[in-house]
């Protein structure tokens, strides 16, 4: 049987991820700064997502049927859905055909909440909150009073997070930053259900505690599984 070798890269920043792919089978994983990830490929070969001046107004389909596949904007509320949040999308999807609902998506400065239906994202809104955690050094594990306390009180996080902060309570701090975040996206997942793709269970853990069915995708199986389904897509 002949091989169908391709290589797909993801870039973020200064940094890439990918894969070396026999059809739709990754064979070796790729990382590394993006200079020196595509000096080693041949760009004519390869599969490249990178950010760029182009993108599209909601609602879109998730995957496009041509290039260029960039970023999805919002103009109320304001809003940039960027190229790698895009592509994680599209493996969730791909890991779940069919799937409406509402996907959560932390990545490393913003969190975003973005209504799925019929393969096209409706609408999004999203937090900064993963920044605040960073500047204020939040756990990845959050106290479930503390969540309980400023998602029923959201006006009152400023002076929940100063007591946290005074009592050096990480997981406190945690806890009143994602309530705060539930309370204000309640119209995303009430009723609804939930994809949260990341590593860790801190969205998904507070989503479930509200009695709201929620489904993990690992962020790298969403990058492999968004680069095969983008592939596909275009051709």
């Amino acid at each position: 049987m002949a091989q169908d070798i391709w290589i797909g890269i993801e870039i973020e920043n200064d940094r890439a991820q990918g894969w070396r792919f026999d059809g739709n089978t990754a064979q070796t994983g790729i990382s590394g700064l993006a200079a020196d990830v595509l000096r080693d490929i041949s760009d004519t070969s390869a599969l490249i997502i990178k950010d760029g001046p182009a993108s599209q107004s909601v609602p879109a389909l998730v995957l496009p049927a041509t290039f260029p596949f960039g970023a999805l904007h919002q103009d109320k509320p304001k809003g940039l859905l960027g190229h790698t949040a895009r592509l994680r999308i599209a493996g969730a999807l791909a890991l779940n055909k069919g799937w409406d609902g509402v996907i959560c998506l932390p990545m490393s400065d913003v969190t975003h909440w973005c209504q799925v239906s019929a393969d096209e994202v409706v609408s999004f809104q999203s937090a900064l909150t993963p920044r605040l955690a960073q500047a204020l050094g939040a756990s990845e594990k959050a106290d479930p009073e503390a969540l309980a306390d400023t998602m029923s009180r959201p006006e009152r996080l400023s002076l929940h997070l100063r007591s946290a902060t005074l009592k050096a309570d990480p997981e406190a701090v945690a806890g009143h930053l994602v309530g705060a975040e539930l309370a204000a996206m309640r119209p995303y997942w009430l009723g609804q259900q939930v994809i949260v793709i990341g590593q860790n269970s801190l969205y998904s853990a507070a989503i479930s505690a509200q009695g709201v069915p929620v489904n993990m995708v690992d962020g790298q199986d969403a990058t492999r599984e968004g680069l095969i389904a983008l592939r596909a897509a275009i051709g």
